[in-house]
């Protein structure tokens, strides 16, 4: 008898990947490992093979699996059979997977032709007016939302606008940053926000439910216009002799409450920690509190991505202090754990659970979904999000550090751009899409921690004179070595920001921490070292 093949496309990353997750492969390659080994003898191959009987995983190169598609609804996946094909799939590669657990729970072989289940992601909202672009693909977001990207030129994307409002559906926001378009509607519970992107010609559709989702612009009290305290940045050490790492910085706004980036990693050892820089973090926040009714209120704290360096002290933080203090908003784009399903190093502390432990212990906070082009202000300091890691697809999630979102915060004239721990594939999208005077900025927090980060071209386009370098100061001043391997594309970028003509202030995070008053103009004075 003929054994079956199962078929993947040739179009997806099926080589496995030392240090990645799942090996590094695409999810619908290991759907396609896994239902062949449900069948015995079955061969996994690409669409480029052919074989009378066939498994059809995803979106293979095969007429059968565009009808299949055609007839299915963009919040469907399901399991057919036609003939001697049985089609699994859907039209991201989240209900893909969803499909193909469907095929596992049963024999695939004991499937009859005509057989056709269909399921339904029910919290997906895609029953949005149709864009009339190219359609480029479709994937799953944060909080349940769902992207849809589209070629289009602007003349296109300002008549789907119109189309919109005819539609009836409201605009609570627009932004504009070189020529990027940023928009954001609601109907009946929902959002739409709708961007354009005149560099790469392309139109992003992000849906989701107001339920899920708050934004800073528009849900919410989060800005105060009272001033009552000097706005300041604050840089806390880290406890690198006891194994911890990462970044953490203080905001201090003019009504007295903070915004904080990050926190930093606690290290932990049979569920205690062993670290405690969450508890510095809680005096450290004591001291710099001015307001006259003494409490510590934290307007916003970002989570640039969940990396435990960047998320364990936000997390201990919340169960030793959380009844302590008024935290508002949780800001933050994390990825689904589809879309980091094989990329390097992923953690999903939102999907896991961890994030809403955390909220439990502090009382509850709002979850604020950070988009690209938002564009803010909290007690008087300016923020406005120029990337996020829902800007990678329609390409796939190859290093977790891209989840970072990229921010730029403006007070008094000065700008300081925070990178998180973007790589390349962020890098290049923002030096695409916007000019050079707008990225150019006075301070700049160092990608993944000065090391294996953002490209040169961006840091020369930023221009910063002063550098937040979140390591170790002996790690960073060991790139200088006369033996460092030059050949490291990370080493050199830190060699030739140290030893330029004018080197830029640079400041470490391991002692003291650093208070700057804002704007800084890298006068000792307007620095208090804690």
């Amino acid at each position: 008898m003929e054994s079956w093949n199962v078929v993947y496309s040739h179009k997806i990353a099926c080589t496995e990947k030392q240090g990645f997750a799942n090996g590094g492969v695409d999810p619908e390659y290991a759907c396609a490992q896994k239902i062949a080994q449900r069948l015995g003898e079955a061969q996994v191959v690409s669409d480029l093979e052919h074989n009378d009987r066939e498994v059809l995983i995803g979106f293979v190169d095969r007429p059968e699996m565009n009808i299949y598609l055609g007839k299915l609804m963009k919040n469907q996946y399901g399991v057919c059979r036609i003939g001697n094909k049985i089609l699994v799939s859907g039209h991201c590669v989240a209900s893909v997977i969803m499909a193909c657990n469907v095929l596992l729970e049963q024999n695939p072989v004991d499937i009859t032709d005509g057989y056709d289940y269909r399921g339904m992601c029910q919290q997906w909202i895609t029953d949005i007016p149709a864009y009339p672009g190219l359609y480029l693909g479709m994937t799953d977001c944060c909080f349940d939302n769902v992207e849809f990207v589209y070629e289009s030129d602007l003349q296109t994307f300002d008549t789907y606008l119109s189309a919109l409002a005819e539609k009836g559906y409201q605009k609570t926001f627009e932004n504009t940053i070189c020529d990027n378009r940023f928009t954001r509607w609601i109907k009946d519970g929902a959002f739409l926000s709708v961007s354009y992107s005149p560099s790469e010609n392309r139109v992003r559709l992000i849906s989701g439910s107001l339920q899920n989702n708050k934004f800073f612009d528009t849900f919410g009290s989060y800005n105060s216009t009272e001033i009552i305290a000097q706005v300041n940045m604050t840089q806390m050490m880290l406890d690198y002799d006891g194994g911890s790492f990462g970044m953490c910085y203080i905001i201090t706004l003019e009504d007295g409450s903070f915004v904080i980036f990050d926190g930093g990693h606690v290290r932990v050892i049979n569920g205690y920690p062993k670290t405690y820089d969450y508890v510095r973090l809680y005096t450290l926040l004591e001291e710099l509190n001015t307001r006259p009714d003494g409490k510590i209120v934290i307007s916003a704290w970002y989570m640039t991505h969940e990396h435990s360096d960047h998320f364990n002290v936000f997390y201990w933080f919340c169960k030793a202090f959380g009844d302590k203090v008024t935290i508002k908003a949780y800001g933050a784009c994390p990825c689904s754990n589809t879309v980091a399903y094989n990329a390097k190093n992923p953690e999903f502390h939102t999907v896991n659970g961890r994030l809403a432990q955390a909220s439990e212990w502090a009382g509850g906070f709002d979850l604020v979904t950070l988009q690209t082009g938002d564009d803010f202000t909290l007690g008087g300091v300016h923020f406005e999000i120029l990337y996020t890691v829902d800007d990678i697809f329609p390409d796939r999630l190859h290093y977790f550090n891209d989840s970072s979102f990229v921010c730029k915060m403006t007070y008094g004239g000065q700008a300081t751009l925070w990178l998180g721990d973007i790589c390349t594939a962020p890098s290049e999208m923002l030096i695409q899409r916007y000019a050079k005077d707008y990225l150019k900025c006075d301070i700049v927090q160092m990608a993944h921690h000065g090391l294996n980060g953002a490209r040169w071209d961006l840091y020369e386009a930023v221009d910063a004179k002063v550098l937040l370098w979140s390591l170790w100061e002996k790690l960073a001043v060991k790139q200088l070595d006369d033996d460092a391997d030059l050949s490291v594309e990370h080493i050199g970028i830190a060699r030739r920001l140290l030893l330029k003509e004018n080197p830029p202030e640079c400041y470490y995070h391991k002692r003291p921490n650093y208070t700057f008053t804002l704007p800084y103009s890298g006068k000792e004075g307007e620095r208090v070292d804690r």
